[in-house]
């Protein structure tokens, strides 16, 4: 892992490292990245899967997501998800303190539907799941779903969440409200996995 050399997530209590998998390279996202970024996510596929995505996603959306990410006050962890080989920005994810949902810190991502299939989704979820317990303190985080969105649950079983709770939440897309389930890891369960 390569220490990024400023941001820090006073939230999560960790410091925003770039993060490497085998066929990855997460690291924050860039001004430049905004033109691939808002032509991955202007996919109806994609947005309708996401709670709070608009569609349809213009350059000045990515724009004003990297200008808002890039600030110093904000304490969530935010990468752009790129091919290791290639540098291709394939889609974003998250780690967010636990100020945004039921009280814990959740593990958000997206990738443009050219890199569906691969094993992205599942190295991106499964590094910052590893950085969120070893470098920081807290027991357990969540991932949240559409029911609807089965590609997204496996991704999250893979990486060994089980399911917690099932609410309504309101969709941006559908403008109504959606089934969303959430999944919980906590810190013995993943740490238990790592080290099988």
């Amino acid at each position: 892992m390569l220490k990024q050399e400023t941001g820090s997530s006073e939230g999560l209590g960790i410091a925003c490292e770039i993060l490497t998998t085998k066929d990855l390279v997460l690291r924050p996202p860039r001004k430049e990245d905004a033109a691939d970024i808002a032509s991955l996510a202007n996919n109806i596929n994609v947005a309708s899967m996401l709670a709070s995505m608009p569609y349809p996603y213009f350059d000045t959306h990515a724009e004003e997501f990297i200008e808002k990410i890039s600030n110093p006050s904000v304490t969530d962890c935010h990468y752009a998800i790129t091919h290791a080989e290639t540098g291709a920005v394939m889609g974003i994810c998250s780690l967010h303190g636990p100020g945004h949902s039921h009280g814990l810190p959740y593990v958000g991502y997206w990738l443009g539907e050219e890199f569906w299939g691969n094993g992205y989704a599942t190295q991106a979820a499964r590094g910052l799941i590893d950085l969120f317990f070893k470098a920081g303190t807290r027991d357990a985080l969540i991932f949240s779903v559409l029911t609807v969105n089965a590609p997204s649950r496996r991704v999250i079983e893979k990486c060994g969440a089980s399911l917690w709770k099932e609410e309504q939440l309101y969709s941006e897309f559908f403008r109504a409200d959606r089934t969303v389930q959430h999944y919980r890891i906590t810190r013995e369960s993943w740490m238990g996995a790592v080290s099988s």
